[in-house]
């Protein structure tokens, strides 16, 4: 049986079984029962102690990460000398990204990742960033191939990978032994794409701080904010009336002011004109704008002004920035509204002409 001779005068050595003396006495391989801190102050990331045996004054380990593996002796609490048993900096690298971003004693592979130099984040109209936080975000099992472990590593910890210096020196015999010992216990390597979560804090005017958090896709740079309303992504944000923050607020056409889909006052149609109205300022119970609201009959010498024939009828309402005009020529209703925004003119129908008639007291 190949032998890796420690003390000769006191025939100590290591072999498949363990520590041995002699040939009758073995300190057979055995799980650790807790931390060995000296068989892993040396390494990054912190190595799997696949076994241990304790002779006397003499200790010594099988250390790996992945298939990078490493048998370690020390006598009487020294400094530990190391023996190689196999190289992959590939799994090194693969322990430091597992390490990072699943925990100890994890080795990940990468199908994708986002450096966060590479970051395009989102931008708030009229505001001023004052902290930025990003830290990695990973998920499970993603589809695509692998990256270079190198890259992958570089991208996610500037932290390099190492091990102990230890010379492929063993016998060979030997050598394949320790290796079936660590073959029984075989190691998993979970499948990950990094992107990133960012958290960071915008200044509005008047000095209010809002906080924004977003995703970054792995092997995305630019960074999105979903609306909560319209689940719409967007990379430009702006601040409603309540500072909340969104991708497009949308403005009342009275107060000139902006709402988003988390106000409680939000801006929604008016239910006759259509227009935008925010909660504040909506008039009726049943929903209408101002403008509506307001409504009246134009008398029979000013309907011309309106482009209405003697014929016919004609209704306006009018408030700042917003005027309705509701006009009836030979039983056909259209309704055309102005305001800061828009103009536009539509025909109503006849579920919205019953409701009218009942608002302005025309049957």
């Amino acid at each position: 049986m190949s032998r890796l001779i420690l003390d000769e005068t006191a025939e100590i050595g290591v072999d498949s079984r363990g520590l041995v003396r002699g040939e009758d006495t073995v300190a057979e391989w055995r799980d650790p029962d807790g931390p060995l801190p000296w068989a892993v102050e040396d390494w990054q990331p912190e190595p799997e102690i696949v076994a241990c045996a304790q002779l006397g004054e003499w200790a010594a380990v099988l250390a790996r990460v992945g298939r990078h593996a490493q048998l370690g002796v020390r006598r009487d609490g020294r400094r530990p000398d190391w023996h190689g048993l196999s190289k992959s900096p590939e799994d090194m690298n693969r322990g430091m990204v597992g390490a990072t971003l699943l925990g100890p004693l994890r080795l990940a592979e990468v199908t994708a990742v986002t450096r966060r130099e590479d970051l395009i984040g989102v931008q708030v109209q009229g505001a001023r960033r004052v902290q930025q936080i990003v830290v990695p975000r990973h998920v499970e099992n993603p589809p695509g191939d692998a990256l270079d472990p190198a890259l992958a590593r570089h991208a996610v910890t500037a932290i390099a990978a190492q091990a102990p210096g230890a010379p492929l020196d063993l016998p060979d015999e030997l050598t394949r032994d320790l290796q079936r010992l660590l073959h029984r216990k075989p190691f998993r390597t979970t499948w990950i794409a990094v992107g990133l979560r960012v958290a960071e804090t915008w200044e509005l005017p008047g000095g209010f701080q809002v906080p924004v958090v977003y995703d970054v896709e792995p092997g995305q740079v630019q960074g999105f904010v979903v609306d909560e309303a319209t689940g719409a992504p967007h990379s430009t944000l702006q601040a409603c009336r309540n500072h909340h923050l969104s991708g497009r607020p949308a403005w009342c056409s009275y107060c000139l002011s902006p709402t988003c889909g988390a106000c409680a006052e939000a801006v929604r149609p008016c239910r006759l004109c259509q227009g935008a109205v925010c909660g504040d300022c909506v008039a009726t119970a049943d929903g209408r704008c101002p403008a509506c609201a307001r409504l009246t009959r134009v008398g029979m010498l000013a309907r011309g002004r309106y482009g209405v024939s003697g014929g016919g009828s004609v209704w306006h309402g009018e408030v700042p920035n917003v005027q309705v005009t509701i006009r009836e020529q030979r039983n056909y209703w259209t309704l055309e509204r102005w305001d800061r925004y828009d103009r536009v003119t539509f025909p109503l129908d006849p579920p919205t002409i019953h409701a009218l008639r009942e608002w302005v007291k025309t049957s």
